[in-house]
């Protein structure tokens, strides 16, 4: 008896899938990542650029001390121009419409640097100029030293939902705090619910004060204990490992492994966007990048979206479901008629072109139970090639 129903069960399950996904605007780098979100129960979701839109405004900024706004927001400026992150860029782009040029000309910026989880630092015309979250000002001891009333309005710009902010300059201490709102985005209640309908438990990690966090959670249907705030980005991969660990009983076994063994209903999905998303996108069983997030992002990911549209993230999990089920229907059946033909056989009743027919009736049904899982303009109406992308992995539907 030929055993190519058999062997094809799997792989014309995963072109289908793969050409549904990118069809879809879903990149997967392959059948295997394609059965993993089928298998995933867990998803741990960034909030900037993912749950939220990534597109921050500038909505208040208080100056204080003896220097000039003018020049203080110069300062600010300045500092955040060179860091690479949504909140930088609205920062940049709310005092350009005060009017304030970047003082480029007398003004000097050295040894600017990107301090993880907390802001930036550098030096201006050889003064030490911090700026950042309250944690890197509690860090350096300044905090504590605002006066009373700028921390009630940084409190009430908090619980507003904004993401806090202050710049300090060497000698003079804190000169400005500001805030930064970010919206989230349309779909992201919606699609919150639609996992814990698929019975997957969604997690929010940021590095935002638990105040904001609490604050966007609200908004995205998520509760106090799905929320982890104040991260920093080896926090997240801890996190993402945790998570991991739990579902493989504490085995550190391959994603590859774990599909076969009885964790694989535990599997975790990391979603994220930015440079510090990286390392816990690289450690989930599978990592999904927003398709207008950092190069780094989408290079270390498994599954890229991109259209930024989280509805994506649902339908791609349901599609490995789906995955899933046609490889167990295709074996399933061809091991049953397999049993027939050799019972007919032994007994008889088979002839040789019988068997032709039951192997090639076979290897039809599975293919097309298979490319079942295409869109319907795909079958009908449109021309589709598959083709693997040498440089990423990644596979591609052309529709011509």
């Amino acid at each position: 008896a030929c055993p190519c129903a058999l062997i094809i069960s799997s792989p014309v399950v995963y072109v289908a899938g793969l050409a549904a996904t990118a069809q879809n605007g879903v990149l997967i780098k392959g059948g295997m990542f394609l059965e993993i979100l089928g298998h995933v129960k867990k998803v741990a979701m960034d909030k900037t650029g993912t749950l939220s839109q990534g597109e921050f405004v500038l909505l208040h900024l208080k100056t204080m001390g003896n220097r000039s706004r003018e020049e203080i927001l110069g300062y600010l400026a300045l500092m955040e121009e060179r860091a690479h992150h949504p909140l930088a860029e609205a920062i940049v782009s709310g005092i350009e419409k005060e009017g304030v040029k970047l003082p480029r000309s007398h003004v000097a910026l050295t040894d600017h640097m990107h301090l993880p989880g907390e802001g930036l630092t550098g030096l201006i015309n050889g003064k030490i100029v911090h700026v950042g979250n309250a944690r890197l000002f509690r860090r350096i001891g300044m905090y504590d030293r605002l006066p009373d009333d700028v921390k009630q309005i940084a409190k009430e710009w908090v619980s507003e939902g904004g993401t806090v902010g202050f710049m300090s300059i060497e000698g003079e201490g804190i000169v400005c705090c500001y805030s930064v709102a970010d919206a989230v985005r349309p779909e992201s209640a919606g699609v919150i619910r639609k996992l814990k309908k698929l019975g997957i438990e969604p997690i929010m990690l940021t590095g935002d004060n638990k105040a904001t966090a609490l604050a966007i959670g609200r908004q995205v249907c998520l509760a106090e204990d799905e929320i982890q705030s104040e991260l920093y980005p080896e926090d997240k991969l801890c996190i993402v490992q945790g998570l991991k660990a739990s579902a493989s009983g504490g085995d550190s076994a391959t994603s590859g492994s774990l599909i076969l063994s009885k964790k694989r209903h535990e599997l975790v999905l990391m979603v994220g966007d930015g440079v510090n998303d990286a390392p816990a996108l690289a450690a989930a069983h599978v990592g999904v990048a927003m398709g207008a997030g950092a190069a780094l992002a989408l290079e270390t990911s498994d599954v890229t979206l991109l259209d930024c549209n989280l509805e994506k993230l649902v339908y791609s999990i349901e599609m490995g479901r789906r995955v899933n089920r046609k490889i167990v229907e295709n074996v399933l059946f061809s091991l049953t008629l397999k049993v027939v033909v050799i019972v007919f056989a032994l007994f008889g009743y088979m002839q040789l072109w019988g068997a032709i027919v039951a192997d090639v009736g076979a290897m039809l049904a599975v293919t097309i139970n298979g490319m079942t899982l295409l869109p319907s303009a795909l079958k009908t109406s449109r021309k589709t090639t598959m083709v693997e992308n040498e440089s990423n992995g990644y596979y591609i539907v052309e529709v011509p």
